[in-house]
């Protein structure tokens, strides 16, 4: 994901929190919880149990993250139980809602042709199933370090919009190359833009090519919207019947 979903993760966390603290309580949840703990067996118990405090004690996030990965991969512990010890990590309610967690890709933020965010209302864009010949021509177009004003000035990648394109296409014998190139005035603006063109226009020849599959395949396209709708459906329904569950909307 980008960078730009991140407040959106944050959102459904809240929800997640709010819902568990509020609808997460069971009668007898501690004396449970110490039942479930036992349950993982000797040594699991005692890593378990030093986890919990290491992350109730001193706020260890790393030590939340193993104690929740030990609790996933046991393989003994029901359903319930593991349930119980999620929630018991952080407090003394269960772990009903999952809160989700922030993944970001290699690259969170794809910069503009003008080192903005990209943003069609900020005319700075390279559409996905664009022209080739007219992705070259915005490249070639793209403004650089406004230091080198001519060819035999040295500039500074860092200022330079081409370089945020460079970081996220380009190899380490590339970049490098730029740099040094850059800094040293060794090579010219368009000899820099050279390399990231044939790479971004041949990801975008990539994409034309996998679009015109869907596009004469239609039936293909109908087929995979089905199959998520399916898979979307049946975990709404597992959700649903939990939250149903802990709010006694149902019997169980």
């Amino acid at each position: 994901m980008g960078e730009d979903q991140v407040a959106h993760v944050e959102v459904t966390r809240e929800i997640a929190r709010r819902f568990n603290h509020l609808y997460g309580r069971e009668p007898q949840f501690e004396e449970k919880a110490e039942r479930a703990v036992r349950n993982l067996g000797g040594r699991n118990s005692t890593l378990y149990r030093q986890l919990r405090r290491r992350f109730q004690e001193t706020g260890d996030t790393e030590a939340l993250a193993s104690a929740r990965a030990l609790v996933h991969s046991n393989n003994r512990i029901t359903v319930a139980d593991r349930e119980r010890l999620l929630g018991f990590l952080e407090g003394s309610h269960l772990s009903i809602l999952p809160e989700p967690q922030v993944l970001l890709t290699a690259s969170p933020r794809v910069p503009g042709l003008d080192g903005r965010k990209m943003s069609k209302s900020y005319g700075n864009t390279i559409g996905l199933r664009e022209d080739p010949d007219a992705v070259a021509q915005k490249l070639r177009a793209m403004k650089t370090d406004p230091a080198r004003a001519r060819r035999t000035d040295p500039g500074d990648p860092e200022k330079c919009p081409v370089w945020d394109l460079h970081k996220i296409y380009s190899d380490e014998a590339t970049r490098s190359w730029v740099n040094e190139g850059c800094r040293t005035a060794g090579i010219g603006c368009l000899d820099c833009k050279k390399p990231l063109i044939e790479k971004i226009v041949e990801e975008v020849r990539s994409f034309r090519r996998r679009a015109q599959e869907f596009e004469d395949n239609p039936e293909l396209v109908r087929s995979i919207v089905a199959e998520g709708a399916d898979k979307a459906r049946e975990a709404a329904r597992q959700t649903l019947d939990d939250v149903r569950r802990a709010m006694h909307l149902r019997a169980d």
